[in-house]
């Protein structure tokens, strides 16, 4: 009998815990989800506003996948856009990740300039690295006027008076 009280204030003790740790954990979740339909308000909103850069439809159309996602926590926003930029140079070979990683950080060298143009909304941000190396001079020979062939017979004689 004794053992039965025992295990019966054992599973008292269990139940109690599982009921507390419940709330907090359902609370988590009714956050998460007040949170995804907030943030598809304001997607549909900035659709319907045309503040985005595509048209209407296709706006709401990935509104509406952007909320499925995160109904399933697959949407991840919070990633770094440059570490994404960095991390796309990776499989280039040596001379070309050096480029890349020039466009995307900056010039890194003295002799190395990067202009960037362009804008998410007008379809993507261009950068350009312009890389200055010195090499032997060239000589080049621009070809000019050269006087005519030389007359083969002499000029006549002015005459005489």
């Amino acid at each position: 009998m004794l053992k039965n009280i025992a295990s019966l204030t054992g599973l008292i003790v269990v139940g109690c815990a599982a009921g507390f740790a419940g709330p907090p954990a359902y609370a988590a979740d009714t956050a998460a989800q007040t949170a995804a339909k907030s943030a598809y308000a304001k997607d549909r909103a900035d659709c319907e506003a045309g503040r985005t850069a595509e048209d209407r439809a296709t706006c709401l159309k990935e509104a509406g996948a952007a909320q499925e996602e995160r109904k399933r926590h697959r949407l991840d926003n919070f990633g770094s856009t440059q570490q994404n930029a960095i991390d796309r140079c990776k499989p280039l070979p040596p001379n070309d990740k050096a480029d890349c990683l020039a466009r995307i950080e900056g010039a890194n060298a003295p002799n190395q300039k990067t202009t960037t143009s362009g804008s998410v909304a007008g379809g993507g941000i261009l950068r350009e690295t312009t890389t200055t190396t010195q090499g032997p001079p060239t000589i080049i020979i621009v070809p000019g006027d050269s006087p005519g062939p030389a007359p083969t017979t002499p000029p006549p004689a002015p005459p005489s008076r």
